[in-house]
């Protein structure tokens, strides 16, 4: 059983907003709350393909919070992996620190040119919040050179979508979505790659 005077931690509670202008989502703060957090000492896989991170516990007062929010605390970002009720006036959150990064993807459409033949026109440049995490490196002998793929997995809010062979703009790096994972009711996870010369 959780006591009051142990609730001493300020948090805030984010949430997911469509940007005003349409052109993706970008997490906003809310509710500022007290709570009580710790680590655990566990490592938590909040993502299924990707490595896992040391989990930490935050504590509260029951209250309208779900799995598709996420927490500020002391200025870390704090990923929800999983909710539970350990009593009747209280919640328990596994999180762990996984600052998001913003991303773009650009979508395309294809259109009819003057001669009707199909060319990839831009539709819109979507933004969006991923927590990305590490997944095993591979090593290809080239003919000339020798390259190393770099992978990723961008662990994404539900409402964010992406496709096999979309490409993702991260900083001035460009990935290239491999794998799509979507079975989560609360968030994608994408695997992305980039080749780099070793």
């Amino acid at each position: 059983m959780v006591q009051a005077g142990e609730l001493r931690e300020r948090v805030v509670i984010l949430s997911l907003v469509d940007n005003p202008d349409g052109t993706g989502w970008d997490w906003q703060e809310g509710k500022t709350t007290w709570a009580k957090v710790e680590q655990t000492g566990k490592r938590s896989l909040f993502s299924t393909v990707g490595m896992s991170r040391p989990e930490w516990r935050v504590t509260m007062r029951r209250q309208k919070l779900t799995l598709f929010q996420a927490l500020r605390w002391r200025g870390h970002f704090l990923f929800l992996a999983e909710l539970t009720h350990p009593d009747r006036g209280h919640i328990e959150l596994s999180v762990v620190q996984a600052e998001p990064v913003q991303c773009t993807v650009q979508r395309t459409k294809v259109e009819k040119n003057a001669l009707n033949n199909p060319t990839l026109a831009t539709e819109r440049v979507l933004s969006f919040p991923a927590c990305l995490t590490e997944k095993y490196e591979g090593f290809a002998q080239g003919d000339v050179h020798d390259t190393l793929t770099h992978t990723l997995v961008a662990i994404c809010p539900k409402a964010v979508t992406l496709r096999a062979g979309e490409v993702v703009t991260i900083g001035d790096a460009r990935y290239r979505v491999q794998i799509e994972h979507t079975l989560s009711e609360y968030k994608n996870e994408y695997e992305i790659t980039r080749e780099v010369d070793a």
